[in-house]
């Protein structure tokens, strides 16, 4: 099956979900493989994945939003359990963040594995950094707009193969102004 939200490169780094910080204060940084998607005239989102972390940028006009988990030597670790604010931005008027760490025996992870590809597959935007001599670590991101509820919603996962463990993040942005359709 042709994934083309799927880059395989080798840099798996072994560690613990404690580990990790959430931050919304860094600027772009380089990603191995990156995917956007416009939402509207005004608004693109892009996902950034490398082995060690994601980042998903929102772009509003000359305003941005960019949220990092990754490792940080400058940052104790940090995951939000559920983390709400107001106004986080020029463009947003509510925003919400939640991780979980869940435990998987190893066919427990392989099947996981097998419903997060599914889910990716089935994304508007997906994507996925795996390494190909571990193919059972990978970090990915998916999104989607809710235009309903006008709010930009996004999953993230890191699948630590060493411990079995899923660290999967969900967040919501609530955006003021209404998507505009692209002119065709």
């Amino acid at each position: 099956m042709n994934r083309p939200w799927l880059t395989r490169t080798p840099g798996h780094v072994v560690c613990q979900p404690d580990e990790f910080s959430y931050r919304t204060d860094l600027p772009v940084v380089e990603a191995t493989a990156t995917r956007s998607l416009a939402i509207d005239e005004l608004t693109t989102v892009e996902l950034r994945v490398t082995p060690g972390q994601h980042q998903l940028v929102i772009q509003y006009g000359d305003d941005h939003w960019v949220e990092t988990i990754g490792l940080f030597d400058d940052a104790a670790p940090d995951l939000p359990i559920l983390r709400r604010l107001p106004n986080p931005t020029g463009f947003a008027t509510d925003f919400e963040v939640g991780c979980t760490v869940t435990s998987h025996s190893p066919r427990g992870l392989v099947k996981t594995l097998q419903h997060l590809l599914d889910r990716l597959d089935n994304a508007p935007l997906a994507l996925c950094v795996q390494d190909p001599e571990e193919p059972s670590a990978i970090t990915a991101a998916c999104c989607h707009m809710d235009p309903v509820e006008n709010t930009l919603m996004w999953w993230t996962w890191r699948t630590l193969p060493e411990s079995g463990c899923v660290v999967r993040t969900r967040a919501q942005l609530h955006l003021t102004a209404v998507p505009q359709s692209i002119a065709a």
